[in-house]
């Protein structure tokens, strides 16, 4: 039989048994150990597993479906980004502190390209002008960036290289462009406030530094590992962002209020750029003036991690958002079976799983060398919202003629498992639907 289920036993899943990574950072701990990633070739650099790029594959499919939703559509532009371009926007020197460069062999210099703003404007005046139907016109990418850190740490949270979602939109006008940027705007609200249903999110404004324009925000969430800032009045919510140590007394501009200070990590960044490429590398419409910019960037992988850090309050229990968490449902298998009643009863109910609507989201913990308590120790540190455990209160229910199937739930903030209870076959398929 074809299962669309995945079995546990197949690909390697985090152990109790890993050493802890000597670092402040939750999210850095729980996705090492928890086999989400892996060190990679150098410091700052890492590989994504299997547990981990499924978490981010859900989370970039939410970001790109949002995005098409508003007319957005998607293309990838070269990671290769040529000197000659960069230099007609003054960003090649710059960026000289943070940026990848490469020599190919005849001499000429490019870029691991950290954003895409030169690529995608020259597109767009190789195309120009737009028909007035196409306007805003809106391109995005979900991609690997490069940037040389500094001070690479905390895993995926300043790593030097990272998956990053960067949209830009291009408009006739001013008031177009503003339109288009409170679109986008939403659509960032959206994603964090609703499909991620995160606590505490700000949105700052900020300063637009080496990207440039004339108006921009940032979105920050909490974190104490990060090297960001923010005051924050409780009062009528105004948040403002600061460099550097800052602890001093704050009053609010706007009530008077005082404001907290928080330690946060940037999560998304949005750019309202005017002219600044599109006029240099020649993206104009009819009458020759240059197209009115945008641009639009969400950290795919530090999300991940912003998240772990913020739902998460142990290193034994790794904590998501609902959307984006591994797997919906765990399963876990007995050791073994006494009779042929046993084997029938458990057959029968995982055969049932496969016709059930999640199926796709189902783990079935089918690793008998470990006992099930272990079992449900690794899976509550996996973070399974839903777990199943077919365990010796189960085939004592077997015996009996009454089988049931105990159900446990996890939840974000705790570190614990909660007992649903010992529950029927359908009981069960209808808790996984909730």
């Amino acid at each position: 039989m074809m299962y669309q289920m995945q079995f546990a036993s197949r690909f390697r899943i985090g152990s109790l048994d890993l050493a802890p990574v000597k670092t402040k950072s939750l999210s850095y701990q729980l996705m090492l150990s928890n086999n989400m990633i892996e060190a990679g070739s150098g410091r700052g650099i890492f590989n994504v597993l299997e547990i981990g790029q499924r978490v981010i594959d859900k989370l970039t499919k939410i970001i790109e479906s949002d995005l098409n939703a508003v007319g957005a559509r998607k293309r990838t532009i070269s990671t290769l980004g040529a000197k000659e371009l960069w230099e007609k926007t003054g960003r090649w020197d710059q960026m000289t502190a943070e940026m990848w460069r490469v020599t190919d062999r005849l001499g000429n210099e490019f870029c691991l390209q950290p954003t895409a703003e030169e690529a995608a404007t020259k597109s767009v005046a190789r195309m120009s002008p737009l028909r007035k139907s196409e306007l805003p016109y809106m391109v995005y990418q979900t991609t690997n960036k490069f940037r040389d850190e500094m001070n690479p740490r905390f895993g995926l949270l300043r790593a030097r290289e990272f998956l990053m979602n960067d949209l830009y939109t291009f408009d006739l006008d001013e008031a177009a462009a503003m339109k288009t940027y409170e679109e986008i705007t939403k659509v960032y609200d959206r994603l964090f406030r609703t499909h991620l249903t995160l606590p505490d999110v700000y949105r700052v404004q900020a300063d637009s530094g080496h990207v440039g324009g004339a108006l921009s925000h940032e979105y920050h969430i909490p974190n104490e590992c990060a090297e960001d800032k923010i005051a924050f009045c409780g009062s009528c919510k105004t948040s403002l962002k600061f460099e550097g140590d800052v602890r001093m007394d704050l009053s609010c501009q706007e009530c008077s209020g005082k404001m907290e200070m928080l330690d946060t990590v940037e999560v998304g960044h949005t750019f309202l750029l005017g002219d600044k490429y599109s006029a240099p590398l020649g993206a104009k419409h009819t009458d020759k003036r240059p197209y009115y910019m945008g641009c639009f960037g969400l950290g795919v992988t530090r999300i991940v991690a912003a998240c772990i850090d913020t739902l998460s309050i142990s290193p034994t229990a790794m904590r998501l958002p609902r959307s984006i968490v591994p797997y919906e449902a765990a399963v876990i298998l007995p050791k073994k079976f006494k009779n042929s009643d046993e084997q029938k009863t458990v057959n029968d109910f995982v055969n049932s799983l496969e016709s059930h609507p999640l199926s796709h989201e189902i783990l079935l913990d089918d690793r008998v060398d470990k006992s099930i308590g272990r079992r449900l120790a690794e899976m509550n540190k996996l973070g399974i919202p839903n777990i199943v455990v077919l365990g010796g209160g189960t085939t004592k229910s077997i015996r009996d003629g009454a089988p049931k199937f105990e159900f446990l739930k996890t939840k974000p903030r705790s570190d614990k498992t909660e007992e649903i209870g010992m529950l029927s076959h359908q009981e069960v398929l209808e808790e996984l639907q909730k």
